[in-house]
């Protein structure tokens, strides 16, 4: 999910949020990405994580890169890729 959360509450559950990290997959086109360690507000009850707009961008970007690099599955940690430009 992206966005600011309210009251730093889960819209889901209603549980508390906190800083942390999360893994999230995509599907891009016909090929398949896995994005590890995506820093997030996660709940502690039900593990939603929510992005903020920032983070949100640059995993679009690093999703574009990837989806040129021709592979149909790849996992990626969000800070170790080289990002192209905005």
């Amino acid at each position: 999910m992206i966005g600011e959360p309210e009251n730093d509450r889960c819209y889901f559950c209603g549980g508390k949020l906190t800083p942390g990290l999360t893994t999230l997959p995509f599907v891009v086109g016909t090929k398949v990405v896995v994005v590890k360690d995506i820093p997030a507000e996660v709940c502690n009850q039900c593990s939603e994580a929510v992005m903020s707009s920032e983070v949100a961008a640059v995993v679009d970007r690093l999703l574009k890169q990837v989806h040129l690099s021709g592979f149909e599955v790849s996992i990626v940690p969000f800070g170790q890729l080289t990002l192209l430009p905005a």
